[in-house]
């Protein structure tokens, strides 16, 4: 495997900055890389090469489920293509248009989902979130920009010796919305002052979970306790097809399962849906895959 190929792969293993959406179109891009730098003499040889490294992808950040679920699309449409196309050049091409246009897909799902997000932020509101997400981030920062006032209420979400609602504070803070940093322990006392909860996700099973970064699970227990809703927001790539990331083992250090019936709705580019109609569109996606 390409040096330059291994160090975007381990780089991408290490990173605890950036959301998993982020990191999903990160790995599509290694695989691009992979592309280029692919020595691959047929396309017997190719086939086998960017499946080594979508194997080690994959397994770089097993919780999350987008890298999964786009780089399996890739190789699937790679694979069925290379039995009709023997042609190496043209094979390695249409893999990178396909990269191309998964890497757009998934940045048009995303944008759609903010717009359904920002649906749910209404004036004079104070939203309570945790942990990092990109895309909650931006359906506050649209929401700000459309005029809605409201005010944000952040969990420092600590983890070892990162504190990963500090990282969401300084970025609304940049957009000049009203945030305040809350210690995890005061999820409980704190939250009665807030309107609706609303964080990402990194996976969304079908065994009924969420996947997402501690304290998800204690702001999702408490906002049920005080009836409040409680939203999460994704693309519906992160909706876990294959079942990779249902067992515990299997969760990184740092992340966490929260119930989905503790959960008001899941924001995707489909709209707002009800936990129990997206259970039953993973189990059916199932399926009908391949």
């Amino acid at each position: 495997m390409n040096t330059k190929v291994i160090e975007k792969i381990n780089n991408l293993k290490s990173d605890r900055v950036h959301g998993a959406g982020w990191l999903s179109r990160q790995a599509i891009s290694i695989l691009n890389l992979a592309l280029d730098k692919s020595q691959a003499h047929t396309t017997a040889e190719f086939i086998e090469e960017i499946q080594m490294v979508a194997s080690e992808l994959v397994k770089a950040r097993p919780s999350i489920t987008p890298i999964a679920n786009y780089i399996g699309q890739f190789l699937q449409q790679i694979i069925q293509r290379s039995q009709s196309e023997k042609d190496l050049a043209s094979l390695k091409n249409f893999a990178k248009a396909k990269g191309s246009d998964l890497i757009k897909s998934s940045i048009s799902a995303v944008s759609k989902a903010v717009e359904y997000g920002c649906g749910i932020v209404t004036d004079l509101d104070t939203v309570i979130t945790c942990s990092y997400s990109s895309t909650v981030c931006k359906v506050l920062e649209l929401s700000s920009q459309r005029e809605a006032r409201f005010r944000v209420i952040v969990a420092e979400s600590r983890f070892e010796d990162n504190t990963y609602g500090e990282i969401t504070a300084e970025q609304l803070m940049r957009h000049k919305i009203p945030t305040e940093i809350i210690r995890d322990e005061d999820i409980g006392f704190r939250i009665s002052k807030a309107d609706k909860a609303l964080v990402g996700a990194d996976s969304i099973t079908a065994d009924g979970y969420l996947i997402n970064g501690t304290p998800t699970l204690t702001l999702a227990e408490a906002a049920k306790k005080k009836k409040i809703p409680f939203y999460t927001i994704c693309e519906s790539a992160k909706f876990d097809i294959e079942g990779g990331t249902n067992k515990e083992a299997e969760l990184e250090p740092g992340f966490e399962k929260t119930p989905l019936d503790l959960i008001t709705g899941i924001i995707t580019e489909k709209g707002t849906m009800q936990p129990s109609l997206v259970i039953a569109y993973i189990e059916e996606t199932r399926r009908l895959s391949p």
